[in-house]
């Protein structure tokens, strides 16, 4: 008795294709998924660049108001903030340089230098006779305000 042995030698053609397209499917959905976590990770590093913007702008604020002598005022124009910190006057203000808005800081007169940018312009420095600052930013592409209160150290002590 004889047997014959059918070995096979290879793949056929419907098998082939069936691999080709569940690679196919696999390697669609990797680069789907892939794309997905760049996109996030984009939208993430904007808003912690905005975030950082603020909070640096913020900072520079808050710390020169509390420091401010406010008996001697400076000459100020609308739309800035001007305070006199360490026998200097310092003045803020949002500039539109085009495609975003900066903070600036002139000190004495010296010439205008940017702190931090990505603001849109609310021109929102506001003071009151008893040391209470308000201060309000718009990052750009965003829609609503923040908002910063602080006080001065010398009219909180000495009101």
């Amino acid at each position: 008795m004889k047997r014959s042995m059918h070995y096979s030698r290879g793949f056929s053609l419907v098998e082939l294709m069936v691999a080709l397209l569940i690679g196919l499917v696999i390697i669609l959905g990797a680069g789907q998924l892939f794309l997905t976590g760049f996109q996030n990770f984009r939208k993430i590093e904007e808003l912690s660049d905005k975030q950082a913007a603020l909070t640096f702008a913020a900072e520079i604020l808050i710390r020169d108001i509390r420091r401010a002598e406010l008996s001697v005022t400076c000459n100020s124009v609308p739309a800035q903030l001007s305070v006199y910190v360490d026998e200097e006057c310092r003045y803020y203000d949002l500039h539109d340089g085009g495609e975003a808005v900066s903070l600036r800081l002139n000190v004495d007169g010296n010439g205008w230098e940017p702190v931090a940018d990505g603001f849109k312009n609310t021109d929102q420095f506001q003071s009151e006779d008893d040391g209470f600052f308000t201060i309000t930013f718009r990052l750009d592409g965003e829609m609503e305000d923040v908002v910063f209160h602080t006080m001065n150290r010398t009219k909180a002590v000495n009101p």
